[in-house]
């Protein structure tokens, strides 16, 4: 007769300590935050928050947890997840590049217009300068809009 083997579900194992996690090391009434996690897990370093307080390569099976960060989900297990990112910031950041990229383009027109006017530049090379910022305005403008709409799918 086959033996059948008993399958562990993924909640049946113990978590693995994560960076952030909030432990109380044996029978210390205070309260550490880990701050780095050795790779085979038995092993972390806590830290006190707002002090100056370290303890080095503290075993997990004296931890006691206080509060343990949820893990990440992945739809694979085997790979680490994608980071988080908040979408407001990131539009904030892109903004921020888009004004300053296009503000520092139409001075550098402006003055190149200038200079071609005073050196009687046809008026062809001029109106081929402004039709090239109103082309680079309209691709800021379609850029900014297509992330907009990948940053909320």
């Amino acid at each position: 007769m086959a033996k059948t083997r008993k399958q562990t579900a993924a909640y049946d194992l113990p978590l693995m300590p994560q960076v952030g996690d909030k432990v109380r090391p044996g029978r210390s009434e205070m309260v550490y935050e880990i701050s780095r996690v050795s790779q085979d897990g038995i092993d972390v370093d806590l830290h006190v928050p707002g002090m100056n307080l370290d303890r080095f390569r503290v075993r997990t099976d004296t931890l006691t947890f206080v509060e343990r960060k949820p893990p990440a989900r992945t739809s694979n297990p085997f790979t680490p997840p994608e980071p988080a990112f908040d979408a407001s910031e990131l539009m904030g950041r892109i903004s921020t590049v888009h004004r300053e990229n296009l503000g520092r383009f139409d001075d550098d027109i402006a003055i190149l217009k200038k200079y071609l006017r005073t050196e009687g530049a046809p008026k062809a090379a001029i109106s081929m300068l402004e039709d090239m910022s109103n082309e680079q305005h309209e691709s800021w403008k379609t850029a900014v809009e297509r992330i907009k709409e990948l940053l909320e799918e």
